[in-house]
């Protein structure tokens, strides 16, 4: 299994991620009804050759797999306070404008909101608290320069204002 790190999340995300566990033990659940359905329909032992059994079992070690996950995600999550902190400091809801400089020669600006969401929604341009920029620039300052690592490669970050 992952060794995990702390996982920051809001109320509202520990409000999604509970939804999210919630409905991995209602899948767990229907699975089993339609197991139960599946071999009482089934002619014989209920299992042998029975490929519509074998679909329903290998469903559910997904299931539990997830289950297992999720749990093991909970020991981790720690819920942020969205205390009111200075104007000029980076915080959960914030959007903000970056520059991100990726080479000399290669940089963009990009306009994120940071949240505490336990699952980000990309296309509205959320940056999760867990993702490698999400932890360089929260509770910074605006004009801060930062920088985090992916794929080994650095980027570095001014976060230039709130939004």
């Amino acid at each position: 299994m992952l060794e995990l790190e702390e996982i920051l999340v809001n109320e509202e995300g520990y409000l999604q991620f509970l939804e999210e566990l919630e409905s991995a033990k209602n899948s767990f659940s229907d699975n089993a009804r339609v197991g139960g359905e599946v071999l009482k329909d089934a002619v014989g032992d209920g299992w042998h050759d029975n490929f519509a059994y074998d679909e329903v079992m290998r469903k559910e070690r997904e299931i539990v797999s997830k289950i297992k996950n999720l749990l093991e995600v909970k020991k981790h999550l720690k819920v942020v306070k969205e205390n009111k902190c200075e104007s000029n400091i980076v915080n959960v809801d914030d959007k903000v404008e970056l520059l991100l400089r990726y080479a000399l020669d290669d940089e963009e600006i990009e306009v994120i909101k940071l949240t505490g969401k336990y699952i980000p929604n990309n296309d509205i341009g959320e940056i999760s608290l867990n993702s490698p920029l999400g932890r360089s620039i929260y509770k910074k300052k605006i004009g801060s320069k930062v920088s985090y690592v992916v794929n080994e490669k650095n980027i570095e970050v001014e976060i230039l204002r709130k939004v």
